[in-house]
């Protein structure tokens, strides 16, 4: 019985010997064997348009040893136009299909700009194909052979007077001329693919993606196409941190051809506006639960606070606080009577309103949220602009005189922070009652 088990161990042993050395002298040979084998080009003539018709062919080779492997075509007249370009690979069978593209970036001026042209097709004639390895000593092998190409799509798919105005932006809401950018080309033909994004040059990883609202034109169609860019902003979303950038716009079509198109674009002064009254409160003068005003003539007189809660400065404008209304006027009709054209409505502009149930036009009671000593003054295209900087209170004050008879049903009254054009940020704030004619 012992004699037996080691005869068996013996002969187990044996056999993983003889298996371990068919193994090592396999390995042996590859390694022995020539650097670069197998070399072939399935199809001599290709047709690269993307018909689905001979649009590539398929490169295979054996690497015998670790090496750096290119793969490039030589025109007629000794031009190399590289596929692969010294591509480090370990040992083994390689297979790549290749559609007459060469990716050698190049920055040329079409007439509207500089633009990269990151891959082409190469044009219709015969080339020479070279495939080379070289080892970490310099040994090198080379295989070659012929292939040609015809009707070939060549191209490019260009985003021609590529604009971007402005080129330096505020995208804040403030409702001035650079709050959004516009963008616009013509694009020659139609494309596979097409992203415009922003890009920081010191993250270049970081990209910011532009969306094109709907046209008569599809984004991949041939035509004109125009985006208005605002930061994310009118989504409440916060834009890109001020700051240089490159917008981008890149386009690849179906063959193989990409493009991109690069031009600076700065923010400034970014960000989403947002502001509160303090205290959601309002001092309505005499108020106890409500106001009771004796007669005809009597005033609904207030005082409140508004606070800067975001990172930018929100653009104001009149009437001052400390202005009267009589009860039939409103905003607009009281900057026509006292000639002042600022106090009109202005899309992008904060104001403190005052509303009341019964009235025809929203909130028509308006004043700036603040007082010229707690704004910031600028001149911005030779005009008076006024800002509440960030984290800075503005007191606002005013008074309503109640000299007509209100509508049936009029009863409450309320303030709301309005920014103008975009939305009524806070409403209903400190919501009173008010009787007219009630001792």
């Amino acid at each position: 019985m012992i004699r037996t088990g080691f005869l068996r161990a013996g002969m187990m042993l044996a056999l993983i010997g003889a298996l371990l050395g068919i193994a090592g002298c396999g390995e042996l040979d590859f390694a022995m064997g020539p650097l670069l084998s197998n070399v072939t080009v399935s199809k001599s003539m290709i047709s690269p348009n993307a018909d689905g018709v001979d649009d590539a062919t398929e490169i295979t080779y054996t690497l015998r040893r670790p090496a750096n492997v290119s793969i490039y075509f030589e025109n007629a007249a000794g031009e190399r136009f590289y596929f692969r370009e010294n591509r480090r690979r370990a040992p083994g069978k390689y297979s790549v299909l290749w559609g007459g593209v060469v990716d050698q970036p190049e920055t040329v001026d079409l007439g509207y700009g500089p633009v990269e042209i990151l891959s082409r097709v190469l044009p219709d004639g015969d080339y020479r194909w070279v495939v080379t390895a070289v080892e970490d000593n310099g040994a090198q092998a080379e295989a070659t052979g012929q292939i040609t190409l015809r009707n070939g799509d060549t191209l490019l798919p260009e985003l021609q007077n590529f604009t971007v105005v402005p080129d330096t932006f505020r995208p804040n809401q403030d409702g001035l001329a650079d709050d959004r950018v516009a963008i616009g080309y013509f694009l020659n033909k139609e494309v596979q693919s097409i992203n415009l994004f922003l890009r920081d040059p010191e993250k270049p990883d970081t990209r910011y993606f532009i969306a094109e609202a709907p046209g008569l034109v599809k984004p991949t169609e041939r035509g004109y196409h125009d985006y208005s860019y605002d930061g994310g902003v009118d989504l409440n979303a916060e834009p890109p941190p001020d700051g240089v950038y490159e917008l981008v716009g890149e386009a690849v079509d179906a063959a193989g051809n990409r493009v991109r198109v690069v031009r600076p674009l700065t923010i400034e002064e970014g960000g989403k506006p947002r502001a509160d009254v303090v205290g959601g409160e309002i001092d309505w003068e005499n108020e106890s639960g409500r106001v009771a005003l004796r007669t005809l003539g009597d005033k609904l007189c207030f005082t409140a606070y508004v606070e800067n809660e975001s990172t930018v400065p929100i653009r104001t404008s009149g009437p001052w606080p400390g202005q009267e209304y009589h009860y039939a006027e409103n905003y607009n009709t009281l900057a026509v009577a006292q000639d002042e054209p600022s106090w009109l409505q202005q899309d992008g502009a904060w104001r403190f309103g005052i509303n009341f149930d019964t009235t025809g036009v929203d909130f028509p009671y308006r004043w700036a949220i603040g007082r010229q000593e707690d704004l910031e003054k600028r001149i911005i295209d030779g005009r008076e602009q006024w800002y509440l900087l960030p984290g800075k209170r503005g007191q606002v004050s005013g008074c309503i005189v109640l000299d007509e008879k209100l509508p049936t049903g009029t009863r409450f009254w309320w303030g709301g922070l309005i920014h103008q054009g975009v939305e009524v940020a806070n409403n209903n704030i400190d919501r009173i009652t008010v009787e007219l004619g009630t001792p």
